[in-house]
């Protein structure tokens, strides 16, 4: 409530001196014309009195009435031209438009396919000429009687031509690797009974040297031994029937004297040339098949049998020799790897041993099938009468 008075005396305040400031402002100009009259009763120049009254804004003379009314004459219309006659009253027939019709798309052009491909035939290999050309195989049903005689290169028309015509046999695995994987292949097919046998001849060699005085009497008795232990190997290698009997083979009635005599034969030429560096070695593969020779052969005479190994070898002398200078080299490594294991404290020592246990027993036999395997494979690719 006191702060609707306040409100109200401040109003009013207000009011007054709004009031006398327009008193005051009447009293200095004249209320029709404007003019300065200063505090005078009458209006210097329009004669008006002056007068307490708030002077009126001179309105502004209200705009002269439009014509809104429109004469008759203006307004009617003469009866003809409202009338329209029937023809133009009515609306002319709209013509029909022809019903729109869309046409299917042409079919796509088809490309003619591309002509095949014409793979021209290979050119023919060097030296190769038509008359060379193997001839046709025989249509089905072809009887043998009908058969045609084989082509005069030697080869059948069904079996792979040679390399002449220009065609390549699969590769064949080398001298070396051939003979190692079978040679490989066979100790561990009957590891027991090979070894088994190699241990009784080494056993009996031992009772011959022991017992007898004279090299005389175990020489002969040691080699008739290598001979049977040779055709045990051999026997073995070619899938017959091998046994402990085969190795006192050779002390048969009416062959342990040419057999012991071929051996010693042997041995002796390989004692003579041991002393020539170089020509030793020469001459230990050029005398490698005489123990095969002589079983192969029970008639041919010691000298004949040298003769023959030495032509039987021809050719092959050096790949034998690359072959055991692979395997020695092999037998090297592993021992110079096993001395090193050797300085490990008790497992490198129990290593050791086993390794050469393993030398001692293994490593003749490996040799002894070696040999059989070089006479088998050599015999085959290149023998000799």
């Amino acid at each position: 409530m006191t702060i609707c008075i306040k409100c109200y005396t401040i109003y009013q305040t207000l009011e007054i001196n709004r009031t006398l400031l327009w008193k005051g402002i009447n009293l200095m100009y004249c209320t029709q014309c404007g003019n300065d009259v200063e505090n005078a009763s009458f209006c210097n120049k329009c004669g008006t009195a002056n007068s307490n009254n708030e002077p009126q804004p001179q309105s502004e003379a209200p705009p002269p009435p439009e014509a809104t009314e429109t004469p008759p004459e203006a307004v009617e219309t003469p009866p003809e031209a409202v009338e329209t006659p029937p023809e133009a009253a009515e609306p002319p027939p709209e013509a029909e438009e022809p019903p729109i019709t869309i046409e299917p798309p042409p079919p796509p052009i088809e490309a003619p396919p591309p002509p095949p491909m014409q793979v021209p035939p290979p050119p023919p290999p060097v030296g190769y000429s038509p008359a060379q050309q193997p001839p046709p195989p025989p249509p089905v049903g072809y009887s043998s009687s009908q058969q045609p005689p084989p082509p005069p290169h030697g080869h059948h028309p069904h079996q792979p031509p040679p390399h002449h015509y220009g065609y390549h046999q699969p590769a064949q695995p080398g001298f070396i690797g051939d003979v190692l994987a079978k040679t490989f292949g066979f100790v561990f097919k009957k590891p027991i009974l090979l070894w088994g046998l190699s241990i009784l001849c080494g056993l009996m060699s031992m009772l011959a040297i022991i017992f007898s005085i004279f090299p005389l009497i175990w020489m002969p008795i040691l080699l008739v031994l290598q001979l049977g232990m040779v055709n045990i190997f051999l026997c073995g290698y070619r899938g017959q029937n091998i046994s402990a009997t085969q190795l006192f083979e050779g002390f048969t009635k009416g062959k342990f004297l040419r057999n012991a005599g071929g051996m010693g034969w042997r041995a002796l030429w390989m004692l003579i040339w041991g002393w020539v560096p170089f020509v030793n070695i020469y001459k230990y593969y050029s005398y490698r098949f005489v123990p095969y020779i002589m079983l192969a052969d029970p008639d041919i005479p010691a000298t004949e049998a040298l003769k023959k190994s030495m032509r039987q070898t021809n050719g092959y002398k050096g790949k034998m020799f690359g072959t055991d200078l692979l395997l020695g080299v092999c037998v090297a490594v592993a021992t110079i790897i096993f001395i090193f294991i050797m300085r490990i404290p008790y497992i490198g020592i129990l290593l050791f041993v086993i390794y050469y246990l393993f030398l001692v027993l293994f490593l003749p036999l490996i040799m002894g099938i070696l040999d059989a395997v070089y006479y088998d494979k050599i015999s085959k690719e290149h023998p000799v009468d």
